[in-house]
């Protein structure tokens, strides 16, 4: 009876020494990697080594639902903010989504409000809540990235029924133990299975929390002039207008603002100057004034003469 427990435990172990070669080998569950279209997959030869059944392996096949992860970016502008993020947060309500995170700041008196939302959106609302968020405003830039973990899923699926069926043995072997020796032995490697099994497990419920909620994070800027989408040229010299009369008006506000601001020195400015001329004018006043010289008299004319100083004309013809 000790010699055949002993088998037992023994193989036992070496299954579990399999499994775990398999689990460090491929890590607690391959990492997804990008969805590139290739709707053409193939049994790993790691899940096939895991025990896939060939019911498991059908679940790879194109015509099944294959379990894909959907994640989205917009980026939004308005020029009605409190509208726009009030349709925001409907279509996120419509959709029974949740915002996982918010950021926001700027200004209402400048017009350089913001907001970032991250929206956790069941996955088969998806489509309607894209389509409801991008209409609220004018959208700028859209990302959307897809994620097949099909493979890795129905991998972690196999690696945990490996293992629970490796936990249903150990217990019936440490139920059979009449050795202490042998009993340590088995619980010892149940426990390291039972770890294995939370960790896969816990891996689990990420893909399926996942693969239930899409992720779309959603950036609102508040402007004065929406980016135009078209390039056609109506839409630039609309657009160009509209910036050169918004630049107008700033103008127009940037100058008043100034003189706002420099008032007080230029009532100061006025004081002093009024206070300088009002002196100036009172030292004037008491200033002597000089008295005024009457012009010199011309000089007298010598008769037979011209002016003073001056010679006679000369004298033609016979003196009488």
């Amino acid at each position: 009876m000790k010699r055949a427990m002993s088998l037992l435990l023994a193989a036992a172990l070496c299954a579990g020494l399999l499994v775990g070669c398999g689990a460090s080998s491929g890590g607690t569950a391959a990492a997804p990697e990008a969805y590139n279209g290739n709707m053409d997959y193939a049994v790993s030869e790691e899940s096939a080594d895991a025990g896939l059944s060939g019911t498991e392996a059908d679940r790879l096949s194109p015509n099944d639902g294959r379990k894909i992860i959907y994640n989205a970016s917009l980026e939004m502008e308005t020029e009605e903010f409190d509208a726009t993020r009030d349709k925001l947060l409907k279509a996120a309500s419509d959709a029974d989504a949740w915002v996982q995170g918010s950021d926001e700041g700027g200004s209402a008196e400048n017009g350089s409000r913001w907001v970032r939302y991250t929206f956790r959106v069941p996955s088969e609302s998806y489509a309607d809540f894209l389509n409801d968020a991008s209409a609220a405003g004018s959208v700028t830039y859209k990302s959307e990235t897809t994620e097949d973990i099909t493979a890795d899923y129905v991998d972690l699926e196999a690696r945990l029924e490996s293992l629970r069926t490796q936990e249903a043995r150990l217990l019936e072997l440490a139920g059979q133990a009449g050795d202490l020796a042998d009993l340590l032995a088995i619980e010892e490697q149940l426990a390291q299975v039972r770890y294995e099994i939370e960790s896969y497990t816990g891996q689990q419920r990420v893909y399926d929390s996942l693969l239930a909620y899409s992720t779309v994070d959603v950036s609102l800027d508040e402007v004065r002039v929406l980016t135009p989408v078209s390039n056609n040229f109506g839409s630039r010299a609309v657009t160009a207008f509209k910036e050169s009369w918004h630049n107008f008006a700033n103008g127009v506000q940037d100058v008043a603002i100034g003189v706002i601001y420099l008032l007080p020195v230029l009532l100061v400015l006025a004081v002093i100057v009024l206070v300088v001329l009002v002196l100036l004018r009172a030292a004037r006043r008491r200033r002597p004034q000089k008295p005024i010289q009457p012009p010199p008299a011309p000089p007298a004319q010598v008769p037979g003469t011209g002016t003073a100083g001056e010679k006679p004309a000369p004298k033609y013809g016979p003196e009488k």
